[in-house]
């Protein structure tokens, strides 16, 4: 009786879809609705979000582990030496951007980085207003040792996962961060909504919000028959 209800709600929403298209939207509901200890959101786009988002901050979680072997390292001071390696001398905006870092944090990064010994800068000659910072030998020492130590999280997490499954993922998310990369440095006095608006459109926006307040009120209404139950 659940599978002919789900398969009437859903043909109502999909007219002509296939009996194939069902199955797979069903399965991947069901098993949805198995993660997060049951926690689940209203919407796949938000079941994505927080999978990846918990995936990111267990990480976080296991790399601050691996640095307890580097006392007083912080693990924001990785992502910085990093992209200073990979963009060779480059201005302190352009790090900070890279980053997602707010601009007072950043610099606040790029001096301890500096005190310590692991970046040095110096004026930019096509912009006197402007710092260039690149990586000492400390700080490329440090780094390497960093690659070792932060590989243990890396291992821990994803090395039974098979690699041609990986790199399905990666095919699907690298062009999203990409585009996310240039959207976010071009952010800066944007709220989110002008960004939504700006990549969606109005029209949409608001469909998709009428669409989202009614899944929230139907979510809102099965968790209580679910506890009056």
């Amino acid at each position: 009786m659940k599978l002919i209800s789900a398969w009437e709600t859903y043909t109502k929403q999909h007219p002509g879809t296939s009996a194939t298209e069902f199955c797979m939207y069903f399965l991947a509901k069901e098993s949805n609705s198995q993660l997060f200890s049951g926690l689940t959101p209203p919407d796949l786009d938000t079941v994505f979000a927080k999978l990846i988002g918990r995936l990111a901050g267990m990480q976080t979680a296991y790399s601050k582990m691996a640095l307890q072997e580097i006392p007083e390292f912080e693990l924001d001071w990785f992502y910085f030496l990093n992209s200073i390696y990979h963009l060779k001398e480059v201005k302190k905006t352009q790090i900070i951007q890279y980053n997602f870092t707010e601009q007072t944090t950043g610099i606040d990064i790029l001096n301890r980085l500096k005190k310590q010994g692991y970046i040095t800068e110096r004026t930019d000659p096509e912009d006197k207003r402007a710092k260039l910072v690149s990586l000492t030998k400390a700080g490329e020492k440090i780094l390497f040792k960093l690659y070792q130590l932060l590989h243990k999280p890396t291992l821990l997490m994803y090395s039974d996962l098979d690699d041609k499954d990986k790199q399905v993922v990666i095919n699907l998310l690298k062009d999203t961060e990409q585009k996310h990369q240039e959207v976010l440095s071009n952010a800066k006095n944007k709220t989110i909504d002008e960004l939504l608006t700006a990549a969606l459109g109005t029209e949409k926006m608001a469909q998709i919000t009428l669409e989202q307040q009614k899944k929230i009120a139907a979510f809102s209404g099965s968790k209580r028959h679910d506890k009056h139950a």
